[in-house]
């Protein structure tokens, strides 16, 4: 007999849990069912301003493509058409050792040649293009060239791309035009930028010497300590972590130097 009621308990259990589990089920149902027609009146209510939205964007999409594919492109295309007669007056100049025909060159590749853009119409026409941005670039270099400092800076402080090689060339000239214009503090600020944008074995060691250097001629001018530990801390630098540059000897000389003075 108990064992009897034993079956017969957990018969009953198992049909009460069916009919719990029917009962979630059920519940589950009809709050799904409800959600479903919450739905549905909110999409009848809102349909118009729904549909309204998706076309917009689905037009900023279409619109975006266009203009890029129609517009931004070609004019990148053209920019660089144009970019380009600059350039080779711009190399001609670098490798002509006549001064008065490399002034004649760097000035065209500035201005034109009458018949292309030099690099200043390039920045008007096409500023915003990866072109009109190198063109300050060209700019900055070739005023440097012509002595003229002051348009030097202001052409390459535009100069804002992130390659490795040519952002800190364009920080480095700065600090070359402003030790032109007998601006060393200046100068040093812009060689310790050139120096730490990029860790490259290029840039990193030549205008690490830059700084060291301009930073002991600072303190041989006014006896400042803090130029000569900066001196010091740059020209270890090279050594200890550019010991295959072509710097590290001068630097090991200027460090030599440096250990005199303190």
């Amino acid at each position: 007999m108990a064992v009897y009621k034993k079956k017969a308990y957990k018969k009953a259990k198992k049909v009460e849990q069916k009919i719990e589990d029917e009962s979630l089920v059920a519940k589950s149902l009809t709050e799904a069912d409800s959600l479903v027609v919450k739905i549905e009146r909110f999409l009848e209510k809102y349909q118009n301003k729904i549909f309204l939205g998706i076309g917009i964007i689905a037009l900023a999409v279409v619109g975006y493509y266009y203009y890029h594919s129609n517009v931004v492109i070609p004019k990148q295309q053209k920019a660089a058409n144009d970019l380009y007669p600059a350039q080779a007056l711009f190399e001609k100049a670098l490798a002509t050792t006549d001064p008065d025909e490399q002034k004649a060159l760097f000035q065209k590749a500035l201005e034109g040649d009458g018949a292309h853009f030099g690099f200043l119409d390039i920045v008007e026409e096409y500023g915003g293009t990866p072109s009109g941005r190198l063109a300050h670039y060209y700019a900055g270099v070739s005023y440097y060239h012509l002595g003229q400092f002051d348009k030097a800076i202001e052409e390459l402080s535009k100069f804002k791309a992130k390659d490795e090689i040519l952002r800190p060339m364009a920080l480095g000239l700065i600090g070359d035009s402003f030790l032109q214009l007998n601006q060393p503090e200046d100068a040093l600020d812009y060689f310790e930028q050139a120096a730490l944008f990029s860790d490259n074995e290029f840039t990193a060691p030549m205008f690490l010497f830059k700084a060291g250097r301009t930073a002991l001629e600072l303190y041989q001018s006014g006896q400042d300590k803090k130029y000569l530990d900066k001196a010091e801390k740059y020209f270890k630098e090279i050594v200890e972590d550019y010991p295959q540059s072509n710097f590290v000897g001068d630097a090991k000389l200027y460090l030599a130097q440096v250990e005199q003075l303190k």
